[in-house]
């Protein structure tokens, strides 16, 4: 599964600017069907001690902190979610079908 950080959140405070929320996307492509969900969550409190300055903040921060915030219970839920989309495009689907007896008028 890909996971991707489209937008973070931030404190209004000048110093230190401590992020708040993620809006993620979880998505994963397995022979040429794709599933994905997206979510916004918000993060766990930050240590204003121990931080990371926004402008230094890597995507691999922000998804583990994502996660997380998230654990372990919610992310195999979005997980199976994804696999879900992927599974679907897999196993046909019944379609309504115009009975065979009945002939449609002019």
């Amino acid at each position: 599964m890909k996971w991707t950080i489209n937008s973070l959140m931030v404190t209004n405070e000048s110093v230190p600017t401590m992020v708040t929320m993620t809006n993620f996307t979880i998505s994963d492509t397995q022979d040429g069907l794709t599933g994905q969900v997206s979510y916004s969550l918000n993060l766990l409190e930050g240590d204003p001690l121990n931080h990371t300055p926004f402008d230094q903040v890597t995507e691999a921060q922000a998804i583990q902190w994502t996660k997380d915030a998230a654990g372990v219970a919610r992310i195999a839920s979005w997980e199976k979610e994804v696999q879900a989309q992927i599974d679907a495009q897999i196993i046909p689907t019944p379609q309504p079908a115009p009975l065979p007896w009945v002939v449609e008028a002019e």
